[in-house]
């Protein structure tokens, strides 16, 4: 009796989110969702391979699992950059197994940069490159993800659905390698990803989807080499579990903040973004942005000066030019 009431309240409680949440446009729906996303998790990414697409090449059997010998945690925290555009920016550490925050590994992740009709997004068509695409759905909200340095990796475009028990986004495109597959997997072997990516607001935590084609795209066109699957899974903590996130974002905030403007500044949807690589043994683009985030840091500049900020917005943009090939 006890689990059929259980079940019962459950049904109900779903029924009463899903009403409540067909009630809002879908500027509201969007907000009310991307808003659940914020605070402190703790993380699960894990991913693997499922199937082979191409003659002669093997499932790599290895499973992709961050927590295996350490635990990972993020602070989320939310840009409101003006009604229809938001920005969330993860904040990455890990944890020991003994408890203690590992030294070092504090990091700015994943930004998701959101916005309700976006007036054009940049596709990623092929390695190092994004063309410019106009004209998104109508109710749309495009989320763009970018790297460590703000630059592109990806954007898709669709509505939140209010249909389901949950608040849920779905989408599917084209995006580079990820990095946990070159830097952490050893993988070089492909080039890009063909995404299909729902994310779905619980309220209390929040879940990435992901069922992925491994591509490789060499200029001979697009050869299809082994479906994927995985999932990012954000379980709710309390906010003071991610103190070191906290602590490490506050003091860079701002300099973050300029960056992301000074990439506004150059992607107005004019032109094709081409990313030209560093060169073999010179810094890449990330590092030299880091170096400056860092100066900027040592010698306590006053981002609030407005000569200050125009000074090193024009010194980001000029990083941005030095490794774009266009």
């Amino acid at each position: 009796m006890t689990k059929i009431l259980w079940c019962a309240s459950a049904v109900l409680l779903a029924l009463s989110t899903t009403a409540q949440a067909q009630q809002l446009d879908p500027l509201q729906l969007g907000q009310k969702a991307l808003h659940s996303l914020q605070g402190c998790y703790l993380v699960d990414f894990s991913y693997s391979e499922t199937a082979s697409l191409k003659p002669g090449y093997q499932v790599d059997e290895r499973v992709y699992d961050v927590n295996r010998n350490q635990s990972v945690k993020e602070w989320i925290y939310i840009d409101d950059i003006s009604p229809t555009r938001l920005h969330l920016q993860h904040v990455l550490f890990a944890v020991g197994l003994d408890g203690q925050v590992m030294d070092g590994s504090q990091l700015k992740h994943t930004g998701e940069d959101w916005e309700f009709q976006a007036p054009f997004l940049y596709d990623f068509t092929s390695p190092n490159t994004w063309m410019v695409k106009a004209g998104v759905q109508a109710g749309a909200w495009t989320r763009k993800i970018t790297n460590l340095d703000d630059g592109l990796r990806y954007q898709c475009s669709a509505p939140f659905v209010a249909t389901t028990a949950y608040p849920e986004w779905s989408c599917s495109g084209y995006a580079p390698i990820p990095g946990r597959e070159t830097r952490d997997m050893g993988r070089h072997d492909y080039d890009a990803l063909d995404r299909v990516t729902r994310v779905i607001a619980y309220g209390n935590s929040w879940l990435e989807r992901q069922d992925n084609t491994k591509v490789i795209d060499r200029g001979q066109g697009r050869i299809p080499l082994a479906k994927e699957t995985g999932k990012n899974w954000y379980v709710r903590l309390p906010d003071s579990e991610c103190q070191a996130a906290r602590d490490f974002a506050e003091p860079r905030h701002a300099f973050w903040q300029l960056e992301r403007e000074a990439w506004d500044q150059v992607l107005i949807g004019d032109r094709p973004f081409i990313e030209k690589p560093a060169a073999p043994g010179t810094p890449t683009r990330y590092y030299q942005m880091s170096e400056l985030e860092q100066d900027t840091l040592d010698q306590k500049a006053d981002l609030a000066n407005p000569s200050v900020r125009a000074n090193l917005i024009s010194q980001i943009k000029q990083l941005i030019q030095d490794f774009r090939a266009n």
